[in-house]
């Protein structure tokens, strides 16, 4: 989905303009033009937008068309990816395999040692955390209750 915003302040940058000087001639409020400029406004009023065009075709001495005071941009992150994603591929390693040189005997000799490095670490890992869990239940296993008025030592 896609969501309009406000191209105001290139346009105002452009001709050497500042919002204020555009809040002056619209008769628009100071914090209205700059959360425009500034695309914080949630939502615009017709009646704002008519003050708007007519300030700015005042303080620039032409017409102004909306679309050169709006654009439509992908309104989140995640769309924006989806959009740059929209045609891509899938992945497929064999394939990428298949357009890799072969490797050399040393960088297969440099490979097999890091893996047999990241399998120890890993099993270091796995023993480290098994006497780490058994620790925190030892630490926080539920005490036995004490019967009715026992006194603790």
């Amino acid at each position: 989905m896609e969501t309009t915003y406000f191209k105001l302040e290139p346009l105002l940058r452009q001709h050497k303009k500042t919002p204020l000087a555009l809040a002056q001639v619209s008769g628009l409020s100071k914090t209205t033009v700059y959360n425009l400029v500034n695309n914080k406004a949630k939502a615009v009023e017709l009646q704002t937008l008519d003050k708007l065009m007519a300030g700015l075709e005042q303080l620039l001495g032409r017409p102004v068309r909306f679309d050169e005071i709006l654009e439509k941009r992908p309104s989140s992150k995640q769309e924006r990816l989806t959009r740059l994603l929209k045609d891509a591929k899938p992945f497929c390693w064999k394939d990428v395999q298949r357009d890799l040189p072969p490797l050399t005997l040393e960088e297969k000799a440099e490979n097999e040692a890091f893996m047999r490095l990241l399998e120890e670490a890993r099993k270091t890992d796995l023993e480290l955390s098994q006497v780490r869990d058994r620790r925190l239940l030892e630490l926080f296993e539920p005490q036995k209750p004490r019967k009715k008025g026992a006194v603790p030592r």
